[in-house]
């Protein structure tokens, strides 16, 4: 073998990443995610670069809050670089946006009846702002099927966020409502005052999936909830509720739930809520 045959075998021939068809790049950003393509491969060229703000169908579903993401760069991210990366990627996904994650204040919700009209999937993590601009931004997005909301702290608001929430998005498959203290360990649950479920929430024709988390459930508002919901298939209720007054017409109505979770807590003491 000729010492030039020899050395070409030798040698690894130079990548050019930058000639990749932009239609590889594209399913590569598919894989990686939202995090991965911003924090790092939109970077590697300029052809790359041009793939990562010229595809909306990359940006269809952003999702910049993850809880099972623990990269370095996004952990040391401050809060206000990541609500800017928010909203960069929904001005990337240029009104294709279906579904979103991540913290929301109530300017990035505006934002998102502007730049996401056509969502169908909306996860807010730790809401605290105003529980009555929360729901007119609900009523904008008509396109919405599954909604979750977690709020980080009693809601400004005197009206039941449920009702409000099912009045406002009449055509909801899935609902996941979480109060604070499901979720605050680093303070003790009786200092939160729950929302009291007792009355009747609008029809749900369409809901299969319901689930809440520190609520204060009466028997009349579970009943409500299985007459209001005829298409229920999972209910998950994680809040106060007295099973033992359960009467047997409601324990038939659960009977007919496909998968029924009912874990109660006791109610603290009186002097623990005032």
């Amino acid at each position: 073998m000729s010492s030039s045959s020899a050395s070409e075998g030798g040698l690894t021939a130079a990548r050019d990443w930058a000639a990749l068809p932009s239609d590889i790049v594209l399913d590569v950003f598919l894989r990686l995610g939202p995090h991965e393509v911003m924090l790092g491969a939109e970077r590697v060229c300029k052809p790359w670069r041009h793939v990562a703000l010229e595809e909306p169908t990359l940006w269809r579903h952003v999702g910049l809050d993850e809880p099972h993401y623990t990269n370095e760069r996004w952990m040391c991210c401050p809060c206000s670089v990541k609500q800017q990366m928010l909203r960069v990627a929904l001005d990337r996904a240029k009104g294709q946006c279906e579904a979103f994650q991540g913290t929301c204040y109530d300017s990035d919700l505006l934002l998102l009846v502007i730049r996401a009209p056509f969502l169908k999937s909306l996860s807010i993590q730790h809401y605290g702002d105003y529980g009555e601009r929360l729901v007119k931004v609900l009523k904008k997005l008509t396109l919405l099927e599954d909604v979750e909301v977690y709020f980080n702290n009693r809601i400004d608001w005197d009206k039941s966020m449920l009702q409000s929430i099912c009045k406002a998005c009449r055509h909801l498959k899935k609902l996941v409502l979480k109060h604070a203290s499901a979720f605050d360990l680093e303070r003790d649950e009786d200092e939160f005052v729950k929302e009291r479920v007792d009355g009747p929430i609008p029809v749900m024709r369409n809901l299969h999936t319901l689930k809440l988390y520190d609520f204060d459930l009466s028997c009349k508002g579970l009943n409500a909830i299985l007459d209001g919901c005829p298409r229920l298939e999972t209910l998950l209720i994680d809040c106060y509720f007295d099973k033992g007054k359960m009467d047997k017409e409601l324990k038939l109505k659960c009977a007919r739930v496909k998968n029924l979770t009912l874990d109660t807590m006791q109610k603290p003491p009186l002097r623990w809520l005032f």
